[in-house]
This record gives structure tokens, sequence and C-alpha cells, in this order.
């Protein structure tokens, strides 16, 4: 029990606390003491722990949520890329890209690699186009310039002379160069496995993973995280990461200079690697997860692919257009990645290991055999209570969630199709696309469904999700399967509660309970009355990591004191 004469340092009062807790208990106050939860409840029963020391702040109504847990966010990498290039995913016109790779060549000067980070579309874009490659050569004639797009990466002519790249260069298996149908001539654009080909004669930084140096990674994580903390994401879980990634969160970690929770799940070359070499690799490093703190922890081992994404998920329906990747195939339904010999062999070492995987299954087909996998692992020893992860399930059925709920796994969702509709319903059909995410039948059916982006956007924007998830809008293409909506408060817990629960941390943090990490939202409207087209709008007017300030908004007029400021 908490002493009454406990001291808060922070009490804010007059407000609207969804909690969170497992009642959704909405409150007026909450009190913080040091870097936790001190007490919740009406003004009047908070008023006791304030003293003259207590900096207290009226919040004049609004709404105060658990900070954003994003459950598979590739933080890092996209990060690295985003700081260290240019940014697509924050623009909506050619003019705009064009000018951005202008004042990068500026920054750089001659010869540089100007990369970019991910996110972006023709269908997205005004002109309903990408930049052609006359525009990026006039915007960087001295500049070797690669764009990662949906369909595939733009490049110019400076980069395709350094990667050696001349039109009579045929294209690989999988694989397209994009021509002019008239004229035979290069038009700078990469898909499929061609994209492999800007990987060589000095251009590694273009990879999907990158090569960045420890002081590039840790320059582009305090950047990033502090835009982060804007959209009110207080801790992510980073899949795939690389040692020397992993490396530099534990500088950040050392110097205190983290203003995210991060979980790490360590990366493996499961696909190329036999069982027996994945496992003395893994059991070589003497720890296995939980292990580390509220900051920095390590979580699992992912991401590991049964499938492979938007153009190769293994469905049981034969895909309506032809991607790149099943070119020359009659009745396409994707790619496995893995035999299921050798998945199972691995789900298998894993569990035995004390490893918990977290896999990539998009397809329906690929659930069905990533469970498989899972109940092989489970024949062995049990996996109850251990919340092993299916990521995506972007296309789970009713089939699956009696075996999900068997296995007591843990699902991460996220919301592809409000940016991307377009592209699923290419190539696996309107009709399929419309049940993407069935996130309200699983939930309702009592599976643990965490809510996360996995996009390359600095910052993510949770009010995206939740919008997706509440209203299951689009950006720009209407309303798919209205169906498979969640209530308002089954969103929330997605982004909160449930994404802790993920990382075996909800005794910790995801909701606003005394004892609990203080990572607090003040948000600019209600979330639990405003419209639903306005919680897009919805926007954090200060955002707390254990019980300090890390972002505060402009037009947020409350003064803190330095040391409840970080």
């Amino acid at each position: 029990m908490l002493r009454t004469d406990s001291q808060a340092d922070l009490v804010f009062y007059n407000g609207k606390i969804l909690t969170v807790d497992p009642d959704f208990s909405i409150q007026q106050a909450v009190a913080i003491q040091d870097h936790k939860i001190l007490a919740v409840g009406s003004d009047q029963s908070i008023s006791r722990f304030a003293s003259d020391n207590t900096t207290q702040v009226n919040l004049n109504g609004k709404t105060v949520i658990p900070g954003f847990n994003d459950s598979h966010h590739h933080f890092m990498n996209r990060a690295a890329r985003a700081y260290n290039g240019i940014r697509l995913d924050q623009f909506t016109s050619v003019p705009q890209i064009i000018d951005a790779l202008l004042a990068k060549a500026k920054e750089l000067g001659p010869g540089e690699v100007i990369i970019s980070n991910a996110g972006c579309a023709a269908e997205l874009l005004d002109e309903g186009r990408t930049p052609t490659l006359a525009e990026l050569d006039r915007a960087c004639p001295n500049n070797p310039v690669v764009l990662t797009f949906e369909d595939g990466r733009h490049t110019n002519t400076r980069m395709m002379e350094l990667c050696g790249i001349t039109k009579d260069l045929p294209n690989p298996t999988k694989g397209m160069i994009g021509r002019d149908p008239e004229t035979g001539e290069l038009t700078g654009v990469f898909a499929g496995t061609a994209q492999r080909l800007l990987l060589s004669k000095g251009s590694s930084a273009t990879g999907d993973i990158g090569v960045f140096t420890e002081d590039q990674l840790y320059t582009a994580v305090l950047w990033a995280q502090r835009l982060a903390n804007s959209a009110g994401i207080t801790s992510i879980r980073n899949p795939s990461l690389q040692p020397y990634e992993m490396v530099a969160y534990q500088r950040l970690w050392q110097n205190q200079a983290l203003t995210l929770r991060i979980a790490m799940d360590v990366n493996v070359d499961h696909v190329n690697l036999s069982v027996e070499e994945l496992e003395k690799e893994l059991g070589s490093w003497g720890i296995r997860p939980p292990f580390g703190d509220e900051w920095l922890r390590v979580n699992g081992v992912s991401e590991l692919w049964v499938d492979q994404s938007t153009d190769g998920m293994l469905n049981s329906w034969s895909y309506s257009t032809l991607p790149l990747v099943g070119e020359g195939q009659v009745n396409y339904r994707g790619i496995q990645r893995l035999s299921c010999d050798k998945l199972n062999q691995i789900c298998i070492t894993l569990n035995k290991l004390g490893w918990r995987p977290l896999v990539h299954a998009g397809g329906d087909v690929a659930v069905d055999i990533l469970l498989d996998a899972f109940a092989a692992a489970d024949q062995v020893a049990s996996l109850k209570g251990k919340r092993w992860v299916l990521d995506h399930a972007h296309y789970g059925q009713s089939r699956h969630i009696e075996r999900v709920k068997g296995m007591d796994l843990v699902v991460a969702m996220q919301y592809h199709p409000y940016m991307y509709y377009p592209v699923f319903a290419l190539y696996h059909s309107a009709e399929r696309a419309a049940h993407l995410f069935p996130a309200k039948e699983w939930l309702d059916a009592g599976i643990m469904v965490a809510g996360g982006s996995d996009y390359s956007k600095i910052p993510a924007s949770p009010f995206e999700g939740i919008y997706f998830f509440v209203s299951r809008q689009t950006k720009k293409w209407g309303l798919i399967g209205p169906e498979h909506a969640v209530s308002r408060q089954q969103a929330l817990q997605m982004y909160t509660l449930n994404s802790a629960y993920l990382t075996f941390e909800e005794s910790i943090k995801g909701s606003i309970e005394p004892g609990k990490l203080a990572d607090i939202v003040i948000l600019s409207g209600d979330y639990l009355t405003v419209p639903e087209e306005e919680i897009l709008d919805l926007k954090p007017l200060a955002t707390l990591v254990g019980g300090k300030v890390v972002y505060q908004d402009q037009d947020y007029d409350v003064k803190f004191p330095p040391n409840l400021v970080r």
C-alpha cells in the first residue's frame, strides 16, 4: 500500500484520465512521484499528495492517456535512413521531393550518394507519379541518387554509372530494370531482384539495412526519438536489429540519452544458416530474454519470415495481378521463404534455448504454416505463458483463432492498408484486401492483439493506426471491411497495454495505475468523444516518460520546472 502522506513531484488535476486499467476507468487526476505513478483518482483524493514543493498542473478538462507503445517499428534503420537522406514519407508532390534533393545535394557536396527512407508511393503524390529520370538528373547532376518508393528504387544517371549499369544489361530473374518501351533507354527504376544491382561499387548505403557508422546511428536515434515523443510514443519494439545497431542502443542507454523505451529483437540469418548453425550462434551468446531494464531490453529473435511482403504473401488464392517475383508463374500464390521442416526445427530449437521467435506471416496459408511450426514446438515444451508472437497476420482467418488462443500467442498487427491499400487491392483483389487485419474478431475472441506501425515514417503516427482500426477508412481510397472495425477503447488498448503485454511489461507500463512508470500523454482533444474523422487531428500537447517532459507543444503554455524536463 502507498502511504497517504507520500509527496508527489507532479500532479495533474481537473482532467479526463483514461487509465486503460482493467475497468477502463476514467479519473480526474494523477500524482507522479519520481518516475512512477503515485496515485490516480478524483481531484479531492489526489490533492492530499500535493505539497508546497509539488508542481500542480490544471488540465482544464484535457484528456490524458498512457504513452503509446509501437509493437513493430524498425526504428533505428528508418531513423538512420531518414536522418542521413531525405524523408520521402513527408512529401505529397514531386516538386517537394526535388526541393529536398536540391537541399541535400547542397548539404553533402558533389559526389556523395543521396539516399531516402521509404513510405511513399505514386498514389500518394499529387501528380500520381514519381519523379522522372530527367527530373532527378537536373536536380542532382553531380550526386548519385537512389530513392526508395513502394514499387522499387528510383535512381539518376550518376547512380547507374556508379553501379556500372547500362541499357544492355539484361533483367535479372524476377527483377526489372526500367526501360522506355519505345527507345529502350533506361528510366532509372529498379524493381524486384534488380534492386540488388544498386548494392555494388560503393553504394551499399542504399540497402534496406543500410551501412551506417555507430555515430550515425547514435545521432539519428537522438533526433528521431524526439520526433517519436512528439507523436506521443514512449516505447517501441524494434525488430531485426544487427549487433552493431544494438551497440548503438547500448551506448544511448549508458549515456542516459534515451527518451524512448526500447525492446530489441535480435536478427539472425534464419534463411541461410542451418538449424545447427543457428543453435550454435544463439547458444554461444550466453543470454536469453527477458534481459535488461525498463529503458533497454532484449526481447526475442525476429523478424523470421514465413512469406514475403505484399508481392509475396502466401495465400490460398491466386494473385489478381502478377508481381515481378511471380513472373512467368501460373496461379501464383506467393512465396514461402522457409521449408515447413526447417521452420518447425527452428521453432523447436528456439523453444529449447529459451528464445521466442516473432515471425512474419502475412498470407492466410503463411499463418497456417506458422501455427503448424509453433504447434511442433509446443509439443516438445508447452508455449503457454511464453507469449510467442505472430507478426502481421494480414489475412488472418476465423480458422486460425482457436489455434492462436490454444497456444496463448500474441499477435502484432499494423495499419498498412491506411497508406497502401491500392497495392494490396492490385495484387490480391479489392474483395480480399477489404479483409486485411481483422482485428475485431480476434480481440473479441480474447486474443491479445498489439498495435504497431512497421512504417518508414519518422515519426509513425499512432493516431493513423487507431483511426484505421476504429473507422476502417484508408487515406485516400475510402472504407474497407467495416465489419472489422474495433471500438475506441480496444484500439487504445492495442497501442498501449496490449503492446506492453507483448514484451512482458504490462505490470510496469501501458496503463495509468499506481506503481507503474509515469509514461503519459496529454491530448489536444477528447479521444473518446471527438467525431471519428477528427481522431486524425488529435495531437500530444505534452509527452512524459518516467515523469519527465520529453515533448511539449509550442502552444501548450504550461510552465514545467527544469527538474521535470529532459
